[in-house]
């Protein structure tokens, strides 16, 4: 009876532990590029508004890629987390200057002020994973979104 009442035991915390770790599903609704939050300040003339079907409970890591249609091609990553603010709101919003890094074109800013502005943009490819991609992992919601 207690070999019982131990496996049953085991099999509990273990079923827990397991759900306990992992992360709720999500879901790309819509991504698009914002030039109307800045008010004057020149640093959110370009924000990135990705929107999910639920708010976001846990974080999640993100790629993007921005391509205009005169083909500049901006690329970036980072963690998205739960808006403590606004945990109600399904839209995060990604400052496009925050995606330039070290394999960014010479005047990546100018670039992206000339040319990443709503009604220029080809296409836009969201990439979420449950953590940092350290090899070949496929993401959990991957989606292209056109002609923004």
């Amino acid at each position: 009876m207690f070999r019982q009442i131990a496996i049953v035991g085991t099999f509990v915390m273990g079923s827990l532990l397991m759900t306990g770790c992992s992360k709720d599903p999500v879901k790309l609704q819509s991504a698009q590029i914002v030039a109307s939050l800045d008010k004057g300040s020149g640093n959110f003339d370009r924000v990135l508004m990705i929107c999910f079907d639920q708010p976001l409970r846990s974080d999640y890591y993100h790629k993007v890629t921005i391509l205009t249609k005169e083909s500049v091609k901006v690329n970036g990553e980072g963690t998205l987390r739960p808006l403590a603010s606004d945990p109600d709101n399904k839209c995060q919003l990604r400052n496009v200057y925050t995606y330039i890094n070290k394999d960014s074109p010479i005047g990546a800013r100018e670039l992206i002020k000339d040319y990443v502005v709503p009604g220029n943009i080809s296409q836009i490819l969201v990439q979420i994973y449950n953590e940092k991609p350290e090899g070949k992992e496929r993401p959990i919601s991957e989606k292209v979104f056109k002609n923004l």
